[in-house]
């Protein structure tokens, strides 16, 4: 076996974090992105009858779009993650939107329970990936809230 550089053994490394990362989040936000994009193409129907004067279907209107801004804020935190020098957005807008995700994420939980306990484990799983990777990031925010 021929002798690597170790350029080449570090962007290998680099790599396989970046693929381990995206398994993960797919692993662990698969279930809650097949769920957020049934809300997605169901939200035209709840707006109908929002105008229609029923308001519960204001709550899973919210949830849709809370879960959308959180699933953005876990991209951003992804990316944070896997490049630290690049910082896309600032960290109370991230904040804001993980806490977003966070409470979509409990409140299907707390649906879903009612139908299928192993279902309801699946909408957990986001809660503590997020905040795993925002522990991992905590010298980002901390300089944020310093500063």
């Amino acid at each position: 076996m021929p002798h690597m550089s170790a350029p080449v053994i570090e962007k290998l490394s680099a790599r396989m974090k970046s693929i381990l990362y995206f398994v993960v989040l797919i692993v662990s936000f698969g279930p809650s992105a097949i769920l957020l994009t049934l809300g997605v193409i169901f939200s035209p129907v709840w707006l109908y009858q929002l105008f229609e004067s029923k308001m519960a279907t204001l709550i899973p209107f919210l949830i849709v779009v809370a879960g959308l801004l959180g699933f953005w804020g876990m991209l951003a935190l992804n990316n944070l993650t896997l490049y630290p020098h690049k910082t896309d957005t600032p960290p109370n807008r991230l904040i804001v939107y993980l806490s977003l995700g966070c409470i979509a994420s409990f409140t299907a939980t707390v649906f879903v329970a009612y139908i299928d306990w192993l279902f309801a484990i699946a909408m957990f799983l986001p809660i503590p990936v997020t905040a795993c990777l925002t522990y991992r990031n905590r010298a980002y925010f901390h300089k944020q809230v310093c500063s």
